[in-house]
């Protein structure tokens, strides 16, 4: 992205918390505090971290430092498609069954 570029994408841009809804759609989880390491320069951030740009169909999660793609979330009346070739992983925490609480 050249700087003008930039700059007009600042004004529009979200946090990831802003698509905290469909990823809890997704995964049954809360994903923003979920670490995920982007595939272009290895930044580590929580999915709340990222920019967020939903003016589109979807919405677009960028590395808040080399800002490159690495969420796609786009939702049809038949399913949510999910593109996180952008991303090296994304961590989900893993919670203990409810019948094994320990109360």
């Amino acid at each position: 992205m050249n700087g003008a570029e930039s700059d007009m994408n600042r004004e529009i841009m979200l946090d990831g918390n802003a698509v905290a809804g469909v990823l809890h759609d997704i995964f049954a989880l809360e994903m923003t505090a979920s670490p995920t390491e982007c595939a272009t320069c290895g930044n580590v951030s929580d999915v709340g971290g990222l920019l967020a740009f939903t003016q589109a169909p979807g919405a677009v999660l960028r590395c808040p430092v080399c800002e490159n793609v690495m969420l796609r979330i786009v939702e049809t009346p038949d399913a949510i498609y999910l593109d996180a070739r952008g991303a090296v992983y994304l961590r989900l925490e893993r919670r203990a069954p409810e019948w094994a609480s320990t109360e």
